[in-house]
């Protein structure tokens, strides 16, 4: 039945024609709007077809479809709906029975006008809290619904992505991630391991943003003396996350050698560290992202498909925000809240001129574009997705960071992307510019194409 219901109609059931027409009478002069049936058969299929009232109002005896069995169905379809059982002297114990069965209340005949009105009033105001209720709780489970792990969103792609992960997470195969860049895959991959293997570590390597040159000993670690600068031994990252989830995100940045390596890791289970010949058992779940096609990298002789079969035994596949628009504004909200929390203070929320301005955009640059746009809003101000540049520009710290993130990217971009051809031509350190690079939030692997 209709929740969204006009509290002051109430269904009326007699076959009393004179008491009907008097029951109805009195509900209009008290503010009422009676809908009058002459027997139950015929009211319940106008509640079956969607009529929506507060109350009910029925006689115990009548033919075809006595009260009883009205108050029955009724229950059926709306058990909250209140029903207000009419008796005569001798149906007392049929009232008695109706109570049993969930009637809100029932009045003898001759029916006083002032009792029926008070019952009927304390029924109305039962019903409102009810359907207040009814509409709390519905808003409180879609918005339950929105949130998972970390991750927003209300979208089907979104609730059909939540359902998955809860599928997949309790197994122990590879999974690969599909999406692009700044879908949230890394939060994929929290909400896998939260779910799967929440006592054991979550250890999250990205491939773009480590050298080449010591990815493989970030992964396997080493021994005392395996190269120059190696004083002691450190362990790698396959041998720390014990049983828990290893996130290797960018797998295809990973070289084709290195790919091999890792490959015989799934296969066997076992790892050996640069420099030593013991083996080290793995027991750990690996879970893979790529913002590229690996079909495609597959193709260009740039990833091994042995290794992408034995990655890609379960796979999920992140929609990028303009396939989601609708959640845009949960969002927005999500950052607002979040921006607020670290700054102890509330923000005020986003007109619907700006929010109309977000929706219109394409978002190439997807979740993590979003918050950064939401994030400069809260700090400068603005009217919408051409403004915030502007007065982000205003100040001179603004001006000259953007100006420095350019000019970064530009330098990049003429060099492919690579870190160590750049990093003295720009007056840094290679960690230093890797440390900018994370704070401008670079994307390395777009200026690599």
């Amino acid at each position: 039945m209709d929740n969204e219901i006009n509290e002051a109609s109430i269904l009326v059931i007699d076959d009393d024609s004179y008491l009907l027409s008097a029951i109805g009478q009195t509900l209009k002069l008290s503010g009422y709007l009676p809908e009058l049936q002459s027997d139950g058969e015929a009211a319940l299929a106008r509640l079956r077809q969607g009529l929506s009232c507060s109350a009910v109002i029925t006689d115990i005896r009548m033919p075809h479809m006595d009260g009883l069995e009205l108050l029955a169905a009724i229950r059926e379809l709306d058990p909250e709906l209140p029903v207000i059982m009419i008796t005569g002297h001798g149906d007392v114990v049929m009232a008695v029975q109706a109570m049993r069965q969930g009637a809100y209340d029932f009045l003898e005949k001759p029916v006083d006008e002032d009792t029926l009105l008070n019952s009927l009033r304390r029924a109305v105001e039962k019903r409102r809290l009810v359907l207040e209720n009814r509409v709390l709780q519905d808003r409180l489970s879609r918005r339950k619904e929105s949130f998972f792990h970390g991750m927003v969103g209300s979208h089907p792609l979104m609730q059909q992505l939540y359902h998955y992960i809860e599928r997949v997470a309790v197994e122990s195969d590879p999974v690969l991630i599909h999406g692009a860049t700044g879908t949230g895959k890394e939060l994929v991959a929290r909400a896998l391991h939260q779910i799967g293997r929440p006592e054991q570590p979550f250890v999250a390597l990205n491939m773009a943003a480590i050298p080449a040159e010591i990815v493989e000993a970030e992964l396997f670690g080493y021994v005392k003396g395996t190269f120059t600068g190696a004083e002691r031994k450190r362990e790698g990252k396959l041998g720390f996350v014990g049983e828990g989830t290893l996130f290797l995100d960018e797998i295809c940045s990973l070289d084709l050698p290195l790919q091999g390596k890792l490959l015989r890791v799934l296969e066997d289970l076992n790892y050996t560290p640069l420099g030593s010949n013991e083996e080290r058992p793995f027991a750990a779940r690996v879970v893979a992202a790529s913002n590229r096609l690996l079909d495609e990298e597959i193709a260009a002789g740039r990833f091994r498909e042995d290794l992408f079969y034995r990655l890609d035994v379960l796979s999920l596949h992140l929609p990028p925000l303009a396939e989601r628009k609708e959640d845009i504004p949960l969002l927005v909200e999500f950052f607002c809240q979040e921006y607020g929390r670290e700054r102890g203070e509330s923000i005020p929320p986003f007109t619907l001129e700006m929010m109309a301005d977000f929706l219109h955009y394409h978002w190439p640059g997807n979740i993590r574009e979003l918050r950064n746009k939401v994030r400069r809003i809260c700090v400068f101000g603005g009217d919408g997705l051409g403004d915030e540049k502007d007065i982000a520009s205003q100040t001179l710290k603004g001006f000259v960071e953007e100006q420095e993130r350019q000019f970064i990217i530009s330098t990049l971009r003429q060099h492919g992307g690579r870190v160590g051809a750049v990093y003295e031509k720009l007056g840094l350190s290679r960690k230093g510019l890797y440390e900018k690079i994370k704070r401008y939030q670079i994307d390395l692997e777009q200026l690599r194409c």
